[in-house]
């Protein structure tokens, strides 16, 4: 699953690469989010940060597709003493659809990712496992200034249980477009 995985990462930047495409580096803020775990109540977690980039490229005024990754900074949990940090490395493909089209400057979209997430903590000695990687929601370009507020889920298994982890965040990026075969008179 993982080879599948990253080979068809591999041909969304290659066949991306031929044309257009942008590359948004993002940084974002997560409020407190919920660990369901199969061996223990859930628990709630400490609010966060993440790091990521994305290539996009617009297929049509209406919709657009992407890759990333992004890596979700350790966090723990708010009740639970202890050195239990956790964190996610998800690779992703996204797609998007702009309901209004192409406007000019400011151009509001509806974003769905899927991929795999690697899970890491810091009690070395546990067997861990990634899993699915879901997130949904809404967000804006203003002329090469981005901003979302996404919903994501992230599975896995941690000792043999399985779990998973729910988070909203906000995600802030600035777009770098890329255009391999520019012509003298374009912008």
């Amino acid at each position: 699953m993982k080879k599948i995985f990253a080979a068809i990462l591999c041909l969304v930047f290659a066949v991306s690469s031929s044309f257009a495409f942008g590359i948004i580096p993002k940084i974002g803020v997560d409020i407190p989010g919920t660990m369901n775990y199969d061996k223990d109540p859930d628990d709630e977690t400490k609010p966060g940060f993440m790091i990521g980039a994305e290539a996009r490229n617009n297929i049509s005024n209406y919709f657009g597709w992407g890759a990333g990754f992004e890596y979700v900074l350790p966090r723990g949990f708010v009740d639970v003493s202890g050195d239990n940090d956790f964190s996610f490395l998800p690779l992703y493909v996204s797609l998007m659809f702009y309901p209004f089209g192409g406007w000019e400057k400011a151009k509001p979209y509806i974003k769905v990712n899927a991929g795999f997430s690697v899970l890491a903590t810091t009690q070395s000695d546990a067997d861990m496992k990634g899993g699915l990687y879901l997130s949904a929601g809404v967000g804006a370009e203003y002329k090469n200034f981005v901003g979302e507020a996404m919903a994501s889920s992230y599975d896995g298994e941690f000792d043999g249980a399985g779990f998973s982890y729910q988070k909203i965040g906000f995600v802030f990026g600035y777009r770098f477009n890329i255009n391999l075969f520019k012509s003298g008179s374009e912008e």
